[in-house]
């Protein structure tokens, strides 16, 4: 934010552009929060683009919430039976898939990120104007890379965890 003087670009205090990042957050991760309510303007188009993000977010917490407990059981099962050996296969595929797509975006992070929101999106409500939506230019290209790069790198490692927890319940179960 500070080093790309976002606040500066969108008219607002340091302060200013926080506090709507925070509404922003606030609005697209809480279900009891209904009403986008920032300082900065926001079309119609905008709008409806947040209210489709924050759906994904909350079928992604609803698929985190019942997921996350039938994972574990089914982990804890695996280790009990001795048989985490038996996710190596589906993780060194998930790995190449996610390396795949990590090098798509790497060739070129715009196109990738316009199909990714191509599929996602029914709409082109998140092809946004920076005059009617100056929001944007305070969510720059290089935030949504570093959020991407974080994600992938999250993922590797998680792939790469159970790949190793896999081949190290193999040379145990011999």
């Amino acid at each position: 934010m500070d080093q790309q003087h976002l606040a500066q670009t969108v008219s607002l205090t340091r302060k200013g552009l926080i506090t709507d990042y925070q509404h922003l957050l606030n609005y697209l991760n809480f279900p009891w929060v209904h009403k986008l309510d920032m300082t900065l303007p926001s079309s119609a188009n905008g709008l409806q683009h947040f209210a489709d993000v924050k759906r994904l977010f909350l079928v992604d917490y609803f698929v985190m919430i019942v997921g996350v407990p039938l994972s574990v059981y089914h982990l804890h099962r695996l280790k009990k039976q001795q048989m985490p050996w038996t996710l190596i296969a589906p993780a060194q595929i998930t790995l190449t898939g996610m390396i795949f797509l990590l090098v798509l975006m790497s060739i070129s992070f715009q196109q990738f990120f316009v199909i990714f929101h191509k599929i996602l999106f029914r709409n082109n409500d998140w092809v946004f104007d920076p005059l009617k939506d100056p929001i944007i230019d305070a969510l720059p290209d290089k935030f949504f890379l570093a959020c991407f790069v974080l994600f992938f790198i999250l993922f590797i490692a998680a792939m790469l965890a159970v790949i190793f927890i896999g081949k190290k319940s193999l040379k145990t179960h011999k």
